[in-house]
């Protein structure tokens, strides 16, 4: 099967002196919802500005769809790809929230007489349809995100990237947009191919694969709980446990393995019988 990106040997170096990515290597299947995860400044956000050329690599390939990314095929690889930033109030350039939307639609030249329809369908997909006349900055952090990835999915990419999109978000906006991005999954199925960025370890147990940066290099990869068992290696970099590893992690007999939130309370239960 096609993979989604796959990145050989992928180098990189803010200056002469420093590599941060040295012979990386990372394949993302089509279809798959990788959470991307490291400590601030471990090179995840500068690997997605690497897939989108935005930078340039000093060596190596990256790959999407089968496309290798060059000068020549940048603007086409770019037309695959949604991103989702940090801060949804750095996203916003319309009036309103369907103005917002209709932005990428126009500078794609899509047929006006076909923005309503695509409009309707991308709002109605992250639950947003009601405040389409809306002014943004009128919504809540949770709410602005969820019309950014509407604005996204107008565009009707195959692969999304959501760079750090719940960090500046309270609690019910990180909820919002996790709960979107699990229906989006729900939905889309393979179709479409998400990678979260993230330190959040608790946003990072809803993919199902989770790769762990440190300082450009790629230590862990695997399934959430594959990877959440690895306690020791994700403090050395960091990172925490997820609520429900760390919580099992203070119990006196506490599980061999790492458990989920689900799997948390049967074993608490099954304890109690």
């Amino acid at each position: 099967m096609t993979k989604a990106i796959k990145i050989n040997n992928l180098k990189y170096s803010y200056d002469s002196d420093q590599n941060l990515f040295a012979d990386f290597n990372l394949d993302i299947e089509t279809g798959e919802w990788v959470a991307l995860v490291g400590h601030n400044g471990s090179g995840k956000s500068t690997l997605a500005k690497l897939i989108l050329g935005l930078i340039a690599a000093t060596g190596g390939t990256i790959s999407v769809f089968d496309d290798i990314l060059s000068p020549e095929t940048v603007y086409r690889i770019r037309e695959q790809i949604g991103m989702v930033f940090q801060n949804p109030d750095n996203q916003f350039v319309g009036a309103t929230v369907a103005d917002d939307v209709a932005f990428g639609l126009e500078n794609k030249q899509v047929a006006s007489i076909e923005m309503p329809r695509l409009i309707e369908e991308a709002l109605t997909i992250v639950d947003m349809q009601a405040f389409k006349d809306r002014e943004p900055h009128m919504l809540s952090g949770g709410q602005k995100q969820r019309v950014a990835l509407a604005s996204v999915l107008a565009l009707k990419p195959k692969i999304i990237i959501l760079d750090e999109a719940t960090a500046m978000l309270d609690p019910a906006g990180r909820q919002m947009v996790m709960a979107t991005l699990t229906s989006l999954r729900e939905r889309f199925g393979k179709a479409l191919t998400l990678i979260t960025i993230t330190h959040d370890m608790d946003e990072a147990a809803l993919a199902d694969r989770v790769v762990v940066i440190n300082d450009g290099q790629l230590i862990l990869d695997g399934t959430p709980h594959q990877v959440f068992s690895q306690q020791t290696m994700l403090r050395d970099s960091g990172l925490e446990l997820p609520f429900s590893g760390e919580l099992a992690s203070q119990l006196h007999n506490h599980p061999e393995k790492y458990l989920d939130e689900r799997e948390l309370i049967q074993w608490l239960s099954d304890l109690s019988k």
